[in-house]
């Protein structure tokens, strides 16, 4: 257990205080304003009952309990106040919050920016009334090297100071960092038990990453080890202390010493701390991802750390296969490397760590290539004399930051996904790059020194506002309205900096996923074009073959709009079957049977599946968001029928061949969630207002959606679906069409099971 540095120490529970004088709190509390260890604005916010409550208090302890209750303080700062330690409780423009840890040269605390309002993590060196030049030299060397360090899974120093006693007795020192919220991997694992071997070899890639820039300075960790790595709740990895650190320029410990933690240190560093390099922190990293992968120290002890260390400057590196025989022997043999006896048999440098990993981190390779894939287009015949339109094989992805270490370790991450990785370090770079056209896919950061990323990000959507090109905005710096603007802007989808591995390759597939769906549509309008276009009079000749065509262009568009979504063709199909079937026993009732004909029929059976064509163009956090939508987002969802048809309105105008098929498919796409009490959108028609075409594929769809299971919905029976749909479901459907859906349920409920997704 730590001890506790003087007038630091934590106070559980307060003690209790002698009753003062009636006057007391007021003056308590005009104390604490002035400390600043209560905030004026805080006090202003409260209610003038909790107020009045607080300055009621008949003592001190009384009043401080208040305090805390009402959220002015917090049970730590109540402690030390009520003990008389409030010296180091505000420490430059930082209220100490809360103690977090404590290490061998310091205390860390959690502390709020007093006018920012923001949290960080301020490590402390113990107050001293003397000099101690050794421990002060290693602390501001640690404040000079990690303030250096800028890397997605280093922590972040953001300030330094001192802070001195009224007295001038005392001096604190300290440095701010960025708070990480969190636990480290010896909790994590202690609490739920080893790792996979891919969220394990994820986690120590990232701090492989890490010491590729602590190594680009010349700087070894010497202590990496569990605790100090620190996990957030979406794995993002934060590799903390630098207070062991030595730079191979400056010798900062004295030969022949050890420094480090003995379960995870390399033989050489228990001969002389003073003289390794970065392949000890690799020894540290293998001897970490060993305690991951199988919640054991690599090098157990009785205690005896001499006999401990002298056993391992022999002992051959340990198997984690021995523990647990089901991990793979390459990963096996990629621990025993990093761990090796001698430095020169390890991995050379944390780039070499990073790529060894790899493999285990994404089991699969070349995701983003295989978007490419078309079967349909390929079944295509070429439409002589015009060839069928081409399309790239390999997915071109444009990295844009100004710091080095994001982009390597993006080209890293991405690199094994079959993409072609280019690189720009600022955004004048960036628009010279993507202005020729060819970038598939743009990474941009938002803080970038000449031109900032949403700067570029307007000059990139103004000199092309029809450019599928996507681009994936990140920063670690900006507030949800901000992130709103940016999509607003143009931006297709936004990461929070740092970001993982898995962040990273969900979001650039999701997006890659969301522009092989655009292309193929496009190129299937390319290629619908010119048939029209260029073969007039084959078709006019060909009338039969030209609509089978385009019919079986229209089911191959709607099936990739189900895979936008992760869906397969089966949705589009049945959706063809039922509006056929439902349309053929509508056109039996008097009042519909002279609106629907044998033509109507074979334009609806292919313009069905259609109908949710425009939610291919919507970003990922709304199509693909498991929970509800908030008011903001299904606005955008409801965009999705418009975009549709006006694809369709454009279309009608160049190819004037096919008016009839494209106005119905239009008015699919636009109408299929009007109501017909005049409550749906995106126009809010009601009754027959309402194109007959969106009527019948309005049940169709609502049959089919519930029939299957979703994320955020269980699958209904059949039953359950047409007792819900003809009687529970007032003023959505025509009344009509119910009636006629009851007559053919059974056909619907044959064409659900005989089509899969």
């Amino acid at each position: 257990m730590n001890k506790e540095p003087p007038g630091l120490a934590p106070t559980v529970e307060l003690p209790p205080l002698a009753t003062n004088r009636d006057d007391s709190t007021p003056k308590l509390v005009d104390r604490l304003f002035h400390q600043s260890l209560v905030l004026a604005e805080d006090w202003e916010a409260l209610p003038t009952g909790a107020q009045n409550r607080i300055l009621d208090c008949r003592d001190d302890r009384s009043a401080l309990d208040q305090m805390v209750k009402y959220g002015l303080l917090t049970r730590y700062q109540a402690g030390r106040i009520a003990a008389g330690s409030t010296f180091g409780l505000v420490l430059g423009s930082y209220r100490v919050l809360e103690r977090i840890g404590a290490g061998g040269m310091a205390v860390v605390f959690k502390a709020e920016h007093m006018d920012l309002r923001h949290h960080v993590a301020i490590k402390v060196l113990p107050p001293t009334s003397q000099e101690d030049p050794g421990l002060e030299s290693r602390f501001f060397a640690e404040m000079r090297i990690v303030a250096r360090l800028r890397h997605p899974n280093i922590v972040a120093a953001t300030d330094a100071g001192k802070s001195v006693s009224s007295d001038g007795n005392t001096v604190v020192r300290y440095l701010v960092m960025e708070y990480v919220s969190g636990q480290d991997l010896e909790e994590a694992i202690r609490q739920t038990g080893p790792m996979n071997p891919g969220r394990a070899c994820s986690v120590a890639y990232q701090v492989a990453s890490a010491l590729g820039e602590t190594h680009k300075f010349g700087i070894v960790h010497r202590d990496i080890k569990p605790s100090n790595v620190m996990l957030t709740g979406e794995d993002q990895v934060k590799l903390l202390d630098f207070g062991l650190t030595r730079h191979f320029g400056q010798r900062m410990t004295v030969p022949g010493t050890v420094l480090g933690t003995i379960d995870y240190m390399a033989p050489e560093q228990a001969r002389d701390a003073s003289t390794v390099d970065i392949r000890a922190d690799i020894f540290g990293l293998g001897a970490t991802l060993y305690w991951c992968l199988t919640g054991q120290v690599p090098f157990p002890f009785d205690g005896n750390p001499v006999e401990a260390l002298t056993r391992r400057l022999s002992a051959p590196s340990p198997s984690i296969r021995q523990v647990n025989p089901d991990l793979p022997a390459d990963l096996d043999a990629v621990v025993a490397r990093m761990m090796a006896r001698r430095p020169e048999d390890r991995y050379p440098d944390p780039e070499a760590v990073t790529q060894a990993l790899l493999p285990f981190v994404k089991p699969t390779s070349g995701a983003l290539a295989n978007l490419r894939a078309v079967p349909f287009i390929e079944a295509i015949p070429p439409a002589s004399p015009l060839d069928r339109p081409q399309r790239p094989e390999t997915y071109r992805i444009l990295v844009v930051d100004d710091e080095g270490a994001v982009r390597k370790l993006c080209r890293q991450i991405l690199n094994r996904e079959g993409a072609i990785i280019e690189e720009a370090a600022n955004g004048a770079q960036a628009l010279g790059r993507a202005g020729k056209g060819d970038i598939d896919l743009v990474l941009l950061d938002v803080a970038m020194p000449d031109f900032s990323g949403v700067e570029v990000l307007d000059r990139l959507r103004k000199k092309d506002p029809t450019s599928r090109m996507k681009v994936l905005m990140y920063s670690g710096h900006v507030t949800a309205e901000q992130m709103s603007d940016l999509l607003n802007r143009g931006a297709d989808d936004f990461v929070t900096k740092p970001f993982s591995i898995a962040q990273l390759t969900a979001r650039v597939q999701n997006l890659l996923r969301l522009k092989a769906a655009q292309d193929q549509a496009a190129l299937l309008n390319q290629f619908l074009a010119a048939v029209n276009a260029g073969l007039e009079e084959r078709v006019r000749a060909q009338v039969g073959d030209e609509q089978a065509l385009r019919n079986a262009l229209a089911l191959a568009v709607a099936t990739v709009a189900e895979a936008r979504e992760g869906r397969g063709a089966g949705h589009a199909i049945r959706m063809r079957k039922y509006a056929r079937t439902l349309a053929e026993a509508a056109a039996a009732l008097p009042a519909l049977a002279g609106e629907i004909d044998s033509p109507f029929l074979d334009r609806l059976e292919y313009c069905a599946p259609l109908h949710d064509l425009g939610r291919a163009g919507l970003p990922d956090h709304i199509l693909l968001k498991p929970g509800p939508l908030s008011a903001e987002e299904r606005l955008i969802l409801e965009t999705h029928t418009v975009v549709a048809s006006d694809l369709f309105r454009e279309l009608s105008r160049a190819d004037h061949g096919a008016q009839l098929f494209l106005q119905m498919a239009g008015d699919v796409c636009r109408h299929h969630h009007e109501r017909f009490d005049g409550a749906g959108y995106p126009d809010r028609l009601a009754g027959e207002a309402i194109p007959l075409s969106a009527r019948l594929v309005a049940v169709a769809d609502a049959y089919d959606t519930l029939r299957c299971r979703r994320v955020n919905k269980p699958a209904l029976s059949h039953g359950a679906t047409v007792q819900l749909l003809a009687h529970n479901s007032p003023g959505r459907f025509d009344p009509m069409i119910l009636e006629a859906l009851v007559g053919v349920a059974s056909g619907f409920e044959s064409i659900f099971l005989d089509v899969p997704d």
